[in-house]
């Protein structure tokens, strides 16, 4: 998109490098980290909970649904997470936390259990000061960059279309909301049915003639019956001991546990709506900020833009020889711009920017940032991209040995897992196949959960690909190309289609092809980090090199 004002036309202040100098001092203190804050609250809770005692369940004071302590114990998790990503919310939970933790009622155990719950409220106090300290950094951040733009707010020249950032975000927030209401509407008419169960039932007396099982007991009536009854603790009723027992009709409960164990339930609203309100929460700050630059009037500052690595780099104004003060991930409206442009935005962590400036052909550009911007930090990108260039250099020499050491081939050569591979590929296959049995039924059921069957039939199919990828992949090699196989289906690729073979760096497979035709993905057959261990390149890397020296010289193909 091209901007009618060009940047020398906006009555912008430059970014000087003394006051980006200023800009930049201001960091986060080493304490306010939050890698550490998380680290330590979530084993101070995991702690915790290993050193609890188990609830004991009484027929005067029986076991309730528990609620309160599963959201108390996944808040947790979900607040460590917006240490990193919402300090903003993480500031909210960390009060209602300690709220929580300070209740006496929520630790019953012993000196362990106190320890460490001390340590989970002293882990919040860090978290929240940590939390505060890197909002007034922002805030600290924001002011010198509007002192520098001398406080003078400029509409954004360009007319903006409209920002589809936070979309996907909302859409999944949404989604992951549906599912946890669903999930605790399916949960909570589960308590009031017991509810209702328990309130009209006949009580009981039975003697327990088993109670090994994971989650029941077996219980004899005095009419000689026997049933089985669900319960959380089966090792808190010995055998032959005399337990009241609710019966109505089918339902059948004792009464010390009227409520059925609904963990897995509750674990899944609990991790599903955090996951929304994370989703959802972020995607409203990110739509707000945007709309706040877009739609103006916002500071302006005049300073050095490039491209590099991918990123848009700023400098100040006059610091063309200086390292970059800022990055972000762009999004072009009309070609990249260069040289001096004008920023509008406040420079801060987690801002939003438009960029105007000028492009190669001298016309006035618009630029808009595709993620929030970040201190500048040349290890941020250039890690990457040696790793990327040092594994295609090793790629290379592994061509440039097979080339030197292969002989042309008599007949067709082909190349798979082998024996012990596939012996590999039928060991990591067991635990999908198995999740795929008892999700669907076929064993064990998985009695009365009714997400289970999804999930455990989408985890396993996803479990297998990667074992049955390992399995079943072939490729031979003769006179008229390729024969490439993964699962039961075998494509062709002549040799005139071929561009390479390519085992990359996440121990994925690929036939490259020419210009304009697919490629063929094999799966993920191999871990570069195992083959490091051995000092030996798997049978995959091995039929890549071996491969694509074929390619390059035809003296070598069968």
């Amino acid at each position: 998109m091209t901007s009618k004002n060009a940047p020398a036309d906006i009555p912008a202040r430059p970014w000087l490098t003394a006051d980006a100098q200023r800009w930049a001092a201001v960091r986060l203190p080493g304490w306010a980290r939050p890698l550490w804050c998380a680290v330590v609250l979530l084993v101070a809770v995991i702690a915790a909970i290993a050193s609890s005692p188990d609830e004991v369940c009484r027929t005067g004071a029986p076991c309730g649904p528990m609620w309160l302590d599963a959201i108390g114990t996944v808040g947790f998790f979900v607040h460590a997470v917006w240490l990193f990503v919402l300090p903003e919310a993480a500031l909210l939970s960390a009060a209602l936390l300690l709220l929580w933790t300070v209740d006496p009622g929520n630790w019953s155990g012993g000196t362990a259990e106190h320890v460490a719950a001390a340590t989970v409220v002293a882990a919040l106090c860090w978290g929240w000061a940590a939390v505060i300290a890197r909002l007034r950094m922002r805030r600290r951040q924001r002011a010198l960059a509007l002192e520098a733009a001398g406080g003078l707010l400029l509409p954004v020249p360009a007319p903006m279309a409209p920002s589809r950032r936070g979309t996907i975000r909302v859409v999944s927030g949404a989604a992951a909301l549906v599912v946890a209401a669903v999930a605790a509407v399916v949960a909570v008419s589960g308590d009031r049915a017991d509810e209702a169960h328990a309130a009209t039932a006949e009580r009981v007396e039975a003697a327990v003639i088993a109670n090994g099982a994971e989650d029941h007991v077996v219980v004899r009536f005095a009419d000689g019956t026997r049933h089985h009854v669900e319960v959380m603790f089966p090792e808190d009723y010995a055998r032959d001991a005399e337990v009241p027992v609710l019966v109505d009709g089918d339902w059948t409960r004792l009464a010390a546990e009227p409520y059925r164990d609904r963990t897995g339930e509750q674990l899944l609203v609990l991790g599903a709506g955090g996951a929304g309100l994370t989703l959802l929460w972020s995607a409203a700050l990110t739509i707000t900020r945007v709309r706040a630059v877009r739609r103006g009037p916002a500071p302006a500052l005049r300073v050095l833009a490039r491209r590099k690595h991918g990123f848009t780099v700023i400098r100040p104004l006059d610091g063309s020889a200086g390292p970059p003060v800022l990055m972000y991930d762009p999004v072009n409206l009309g070609g990249p711009p260069q040289g001096e442009s004008v920023l509008f935005g406040l420079p801060a962590e987690a801002g939003e920017f438009v960029l105007v400036g000028s492009g190669k052909s001298g016309r006035v550009v618009t630029e808009v940032s595709a993620s929030p911007a970040r201190r500048w930090s040349k290890a941020a990108p250039d890690p990457q991209r040696h790793r990327n260039a040092e594994h295609r250099r090793a790629a290379d020499a592994r061509v440039t040995e097979a080339a030197a050491t292969m002989k042309p081939a008599p007949g067709p050569v082909r190349w798979d897992s082998g024996a012990s591979g596939r012996a590999a590929g039928g060991l990591l296959l067991a635990f999908p196949v198995a999740l795929l049995v008892f999700g669907t039924g076929l064993a064990w059921p998985l009695d009365g959960a009714w997400w289970h069957w999804p999930l455990c039939v989408l985890g396993g199919l996803g479990m297998a690909e990667g074992p049955v990828s390992l399995i079943t992949w072939r490729i031979t090699a003769d006179a008229g190309g390729l024969r490439v196989r993964r699962y039961l289906r075998t494509r062709h690729v002549p040799w005139a289609d071929a561009a390479r073979v390519v085992r990359t760096r996440d121990g994925e497979l690929i036939v490259r092809r020419a210009r304009g035709l697919k490629d063929l993905s094999l799966g993920h057959l191999t871990s570069p980090r195992w083959e490091r261990l051995r000092s030996r390149p798997s049978r995959a890397t091995r039929a890549a090199a071996e491969l694509t020296a074929m390619i390059r010289d035809p003296e070598l193909r069968p």
